[in-house]
């Protein structure tokens, strides 16, 4: 909306203070400055500011000498100028000054560059003989300024038809008349020279003023323009070369207005372009100017400037995402009572702890980084609280159990590298258990609730630092916060990145050692480095395979940035090479067990793929199948990821994008994607993708968020040419789109990562028969523990002692090696399938040296869930039928076999005395 000035003046449109730099379209010969000390401002309607008028703008148009100066002079209240006058000041354009007046012009410019040269304020003489050779020679050019600013004269006057100070129309003084009392403060002069580096001077001085004001240099061959003024209610008009082309910048206290006219050939002197003036960012980054908008609607009130820690909706959406976490919460409490409604209720709130924050995300109304890291941290806390409300009052995953005793034995020990039947690698990388065991020490908690305490915190600090890594790479809060959210749907993100486990207390290390590496990269200080190394040490010493991802990760960043970055800097190698050294000098001295516990592994890993490529089938997986439904889910969520993947490439492609930083992403991408066709081609397929998307799905989630929020286009619209495939996608830090089509992206890509979500929880852990707590389900891990199996287990430790050969089926072995404090046989799953009892059966408990078997009755009652008994099960996957009461009762018949233990489910017996 436009409203008039203040006492009469042209209706302009308020901006904030100017404070950027306005650049000429065409080559400047003359400037003219008149400044007003007055807060009358210009008059409108091409009025014509009279003797009696002071303060008011007289402009002159450009002579057709471009070295000629003009000197524009406001005569004081009350007193009339001298010199002669021009008729023609109501003429169109401007009007050219005889030879008398010309070279008076000429000698004023001359003696008020010697007064600027001293540092001084224009003398009255030369003030004088400039309004004397100027005086006639100014036409309308204040018509022509203010005039096109005006947009609806008619309404202007007719509501304010006689304001206070209005100009009279008389161009100027009467010839012959006194000037003796004209204010000396009020004449400015600016000349520019095309072809000089000249320095201007604009000295802007308040009327009758004892001290000179500010004086505003301006040195710029290019036409550039740059004034202010000390008067906050001074008004500057500037006038460029001799086509009557008029720049207007009025200043007043709190708002700016610039006009600009629309210059080149053939255009009209009159035409002007109103531009307000924006005031830049502090942090030097681009400022978005809106479009104008309809005169005739009502302002939208200004949105308020956001603060650096202004939340935004962040509280909102968390409290909606804290519901969801309540329904979960509720699905899980009738999970373990037998509710129908259950898993209805476990959906819908997983859901909406998830999509609210992902919406809100996507949606680009963020206030910053704060409301940004907020949603990520708070969903991140909301899904620890869901896997920790699955078992609250104990660890029940066996891998848990396993590093939980490990932490018992040091808070109990008081050393480090003591022995752990449960996982004896676990001994040499004790930074999880050393985490809880000071925990326990310092605060006398539980080993338990010191284990949640550690493992969340460490889960929390890993988001944050994804966070911190991307938005250092991206230099944008929705692209981190997008990227997080993205990270929460991998299929191991829920549980096992967040368990008692040796690899949750290693990411957060190696996500530091991927900053540090990247600010070390950017900024070139060392400090940093101090910081990587430190992150490489302690992710070393507490995971041996994310220490061997990390050094592929910085020997990955390294050479792409080597390959992408012209000129080389071969101190990209110098990191690579750290963790290398560190991570192998570790365990080459320390955990040299750590190469036989991976070898077996990575050749079943190996031997898989093999018979999947073969077609043959194996049965050696603990894992349960997949669904059609889950492949359906997990199959869209992929594709979606993959189309995204797709498009972001080719507009690198075709954009001859330089970032290292991203190539690398487009390299780990490729990995990921590598890796999860395997979970489509077997039964070991989704072990081994969930296993390698902790890493891998790291930078499919960067490529995913930036692709998302930046508004990577799927199909590349045509070009000028009509192609569409070849046309040059626009740069990678563009303004993403607004209106209808922001919306549109913002629910595609929430339904995409809400779908991803989904497909992550139905195929990832716990499987989806024991995804809700309950009673035991035979082969179901978390499911399987129960207090019949705790309590024989705690009759092991007690009545049998330590370290003694005991087998079992997953959940008894673990039981044992865990409560029991015994050493685990887990390959004894023949003993169980056997009908009767053989040379063969009693050669593998001679050859195991077994000492005792736990048989749990239900195993004949229950098929597995996991498909599959016992660890290195010889039936997995191709199980039918539960076991039969002979299998399981042939252990009474037997001659020399004592039953020890049974409390009517579990059954403990020694097998010494075959």
């Amino acid at each position: 909306m436009q409203e008039p000035a203040r006492n009469g003046g042209p209706l302009v449109r308020r901006a904030t203070p100017m404070t950027s730099i306005q650049q000429a379209e065409a080559p400047v010969d003359v400037v003219i400055c008149e400044v007003h000390p007055s807060p009358s401002g210009v008059p409108a309607n091409g009025a014509k500011p009279g003797a009696d008028e002071g303060g008011k703008t007289m402009v002159l148009p450009s002579p057709a000498d471009a070295d000629a100066t003009q000197v524009i002079r406001t005569p004081a209240p009350g007193v009339s100028g001298s010199g002669p006058s021009s008729s023609g000041a109501g003429q169109e354009g401007g009007a050219t000054t005889g030879s008398a007046a010309s070279a008076e012009a000429s000698e004023a410019d001359r003696q008020a560059e010697a007064a600027d040269s001293e540092g001084s304020d224009q003398t009255p003489d030369a003030a004088e003989h400039a309004d004397a050779g100027a005086g006639s020679s100014h036409a309308d050019t204040q018509s022509d300024a203010a005039g096109p600013v005006n947009a609806e004269p008619d309404q202007a006057d007719a509501e304010d038809p006689d304001p206070q100070g209005a100009p009279a129309q008389s161009a100027g003084p009467a010839p012959g008349t006194a000037k003796a009392n004209a204010d000396t403060d009020a004449t400015q002069v600016i000349r520019l020279r095309p072809d000089s580096d000249a320095t201007q001077i604009i000295t802007v001085n308040a009327p009758h003023a004892k001290d000179p004001g500010e004086t505003q240099i301006i040195k710029d061959a290019d036409a550039t323009q740059v004034i202010s003024t000390a008067e906050p209610d001074a008004t500057q008009v500037i006038k460029f070369d001799a086509d009557a082309t008029t720049v207007l910048a009025q200043l007043n206290p709190g708002d700016a207005t610039t006009v600009i006219p629309k210059t080149g050939k053939g255009t009209d002197g009159s035409a002007t372009t109103l531009i307000p003036v924006v005031a830049g960012r502090k942090d030097g980054l681009r400022t978005r100017i809106a479009p104008p908008r309809d005169p005739g609607r009502a302002p939208r009130p200004a949105r308020p400037r956001r603060e650096p820690m202004d939340l935004g909706h962040a509280p909102a959406v968390l409290t909606i995402s804290a519901l969801g976490v309540l329904m979960v919460a509720l699905g899980y409490a009738g999970g373990r009572i037998g509710t129908g409604n259950a898993q209805f209720a476990y959906w819908v709130g997983q859901v909406v702890v998830f999509t609210p924050v992902v919406v809100r995300l996507l949606s680009r109304r963020m206030a910053g980084v704060a409301e940004s890291f907020v949603l990520v941290m708070g969903l991140a806390l909301h899904q620890y609280l869901l896997k920790w409300m699955y078992s609250p009052d104990q660890f029940r995953f066996p891998d848990e159990l396993q590093h939980w005793l490990g932490t018992t034995i040091i808070v109990q020990s008081g050393e480090l590298f003591q022995p752990n039947p449960a996982l004896p690698p676990a001994v040499h990388f004790p930074g999880l258990a050393e985490m809880g065991a000071a925990l326990t020490s310092m605060t006398g908690l539980p080993v338990t609730a010191s284990g949640v305490i550690v493992a969340g915190i460490a889960h929390l600090i890993f988001v944050a630092m994804i966070f911190a890594a991307v938005l250092r790479a991206s230099n944008s809060p929705a692209v981190a916060g997008v990227a997080c959210a993205t990270y929460a749907t991998a299929l191991h993100y829920l549980f096992f990145n967040s368990m008692f486990l040796y690899q949750t207390a290693a990411l957060p290390f190696f996500m530091l050692t991927v900053w540090a590496v990247r600010r070390w990269r950017a900024e070139g200080n060392w400090r940093f480095v101090a910081l990587a190394v430190a992150g490489m040490g302690v992710t070393t010493v507490s995971h041996h395979v994310t220490a061997f991802a990390m050094v592929l990760t910085l020997t990955l960043l390294a050479v792409v940035e080597l390959v992408v970055q012209k000129p080389r800097r071969w101190s990209a190698l110098i990191m690579p090479g750290a963790a290398l050294l560190m991570v192998a000098s570790w365990v080459a001295t320390v955990a040299r067990d750590v190469v036989n516990y991976l070898e077996a592994p990575a050749d079943q890993v190996v031997h898989t793929i093999e018979n999947l490529i073969s077609g043959t089938s194996e049965a050696s997986s603990t894992t349960a199948a997949v669904s059609i439904g889950q492949l359906i889910v997990q199959g869209a969520g992929l594709l979606a990821l993959f189309v995204l993947y797709l498009a972001l490439l080719r507009d690198m492609v075709q954009r001859r994008d330089r970032d290292a930083w991203r190539w690398a992403a487009v390299a780990g991408g490729t990995i990921f994607f590598a890796g999860n066709a395997v979970r489509f081609l077997g039964q070991n397929g989704p072990e081994i993708a969930a296993r390698l998307s902790t890493f891998t799905y790291v930078p499919i989630s960067i490529l995913a968020a930036i692709a998302l929020v930046r508004g990577v286009q799927i199909i590349p619209a045509k070009d000028g040419e009509g192609h569409r495939w070849r046309a040059s996608p626009p740069a990678i830090d563009v303004i993403a789109p607004g209106g209808w089509n922001l919306y549109s992206r913002t629910a595609a890509g929430s339904l995409m990562i809400t779908v991803l979500m989904i497909g992550a929880r139905a195929g990832g852990w716990p499987p989806i028969g024991s995804i809700l707590p309950g009673p035991y389900l035979a082969g179901g891990f978390e499911r399987s523990v129960d207090a019949s199996g705790i309590a024989a287990a705690d009759w092991q430790r007690d009545t049998l002692g330590h370290d003694n050969r005991v087998g079992g089926d997953v959940t008894s072995v673990s039981l044992a090696s865990t409560y029991g404090r015994q050493d685990p046989v887990r390959e004894v799953g023949s003993l169980y399938y056997a009908d009767e009892w053989g040379l063969e059966q009693q050669q593998l408990v001679d050859g195991l040296a077994i000492q005792y078997l736990v048989v749990d009755k239900r195993l004949s009652e229950q098929l597995p869930e996991g498909e599959a008994y016992f660890e290195n099960d010889p039936h997995a996957g191709s199980i039918t039928s539960p076991l039969t009461s002979t299998q399981i009762g042939k252990f009474d018949a037997l001659t020399g076999v004592d039953r020890l233990y049974d409390n009517g489910t579990v059954r403990v017996y020694r097998m010494g005395n075959l």
